[in-house]
């Protein structure tokens, strides 16, 4: 890796701690504080419709535009509007405020995570890649680790306001770190960034198409924490969780999510991504029964450590699944469609679990995620492409 690379990881390294941390800290408390103005569980299900179409409509977009200027300007815009975002969420107080608010941040995010995911991949070295991304993954999240317990905290003592405040500042951080960027990642002329998608020597090969699957049923659970789980531990009588023992148990999930990322690099490396990716999506499947039959504080805490390892082991191995097939030229492109999917799944995932969660139950939308990553194992295990290794 030469130095001017070398250099811009590590700028790039600073900048998602601090998108991190921004965004750890409201991830326990922003759906009770949607909830706490008076809105159903559907309808904050509904209001995932809203998020979902921001980076349905832009991530593609953006996937094409990161593969033709340069990615650095892209994460500064998205960091600079995200932070008025921030700061204006204290001021909502209806769904459609909420609404606008939530397309808003994913439309804008949008240009920030593919530029964010295409420029690591170009910047990754391409022996030992599982290992290199697993401390890379394990120092963001440990720069994250404390944000979940922040923001729960902070607001069962003080207010909702004050995270999301907090989030805005944060963000001024990760705009100066941007701005010292310096790899010049705009394509080289006579690049293949303009090649087809489909047909022969297009973009949506088999292995291309599988991993996109798989992608689309894991929105289910991703959409599940983000809106869902929140509301479910504050409100279920089996933990009756407040927002500090929340923050809590989000911040566990990073701690061991960290401490593990490294490993599961070296695992991946080892044994390859698909087995990484089946037993990481099945075994995260299995623990949310733990939610379900399991009561009190602690066990909640043990299932947050269990789950902080599958989800690091899921995340990460189909995103080096993904490095590996990719074609040179088109990071952009190929993280724009794996976003997509990601969209579409949401898409249907955020309105199905809230008309579950309240028109049968919160245990029933809990078993659904369930049921729906066992099951996304097993077609993992039958359709991604033979592991490399």
């Amino acid at each position: 890796m030469t130095e001017d690379k070398g250099g811009s990881l590590r700028l790039l390294l600073l900048v998602q701690i601090t998108q991190s941390f921004r965004g750890g800290v409201v991830s326990p408390i922003l759906a009770l504080f949607i909830r706490s103005h008076g809105l159903s569980v559907a309808q904050i299900g509904m209001l995932g419709i809203s998020g979902m179409l921001g980076w349905l409509i832009f991530e593609p977009l953006s996937g094409v535009m990161a593969d033709r200027v340069r990615k650095k300007y892209m994460i500064m815009f998205a960091i600079i509007t995200s932070t008025v975002i921030y700061a204006s969420y204290p001021f909502a107080s209806s769904i459609w405020h909420f609404a606008l608010l939530a397309f808003s941040m994913s439309s804008v995010m949008s240009a920030y995570a593919i530029s964010v995911k295409a420029m690591t991949a170009e910047l990754l070295p391409s022996s030992e890649r599982g290992k290199t991304y697993g401390r890379f993954l394990s120092v963001i999240s440990m720069g994250g680790i404390f944000a979940p317990f922040v923001g729960g905290y902070i607001s069962s003592a003080y207010s909702y306001s004050i995270p999301f405040f907090l989030s805005a500042g944060i963000g001024v951080l990760g705009l100066i770190a941007s701005s010292f960027i310096n790899y010049d990642d705009r394509p080289s002329v006579g690049g293949n960034s303009s090649g087809p998608i489909f047909g022969e020597g297009g973009l949506m090969t088999r292995p291309y198409a599988s991993i996109l699957t798989v992608r689309m049923f894991f929105m289910f659970n991703l959409l599940f924490r983000h809106h869902f789980l929140p509301i479910y531990l504050h409100e279920s009588p089996n933990f009756r969780a407040s927002e500090t023992q929340i923050g809590t148990y989000m911040t566990i999930i990073r701690v061991t999510s960290a401490l593990s990322q490294t490993v599961l690099g070296d695992l991946n490396d080892r044994i390859g991504s698909k087995r990484i990716t089946v037993a990481g999506v099945g075994l995260l499947g299995l623990s949310y029964l733990g939610l379900i039959y399991m009561r009190g504080v602690l066990p909640l805490f043990l299932i947050g450590a269990v789950q902080g390892v599958l989800l690091a082991a899921s995340n990460m191995s189909m995103m080096i699944h993904l490095m590996s097939i990719m074609p040179e030229g088109r990071t952009g492109m190929v993280m724009g469609i794996y976003s997509e999917a990601e969209n579409v799944g949401g898409i249907v995932a955020s309105p199905s679990l809230g008309l579950i969660y309240d028109g049968f139950s919160p245990v029933s939308c809990v078993q659904t995620v369930v049921i729906i990553l066992i099951s996304t194992a097993f077609l993992a295990g039958i359709i991604m492409k033979k592991d490399e290794k």
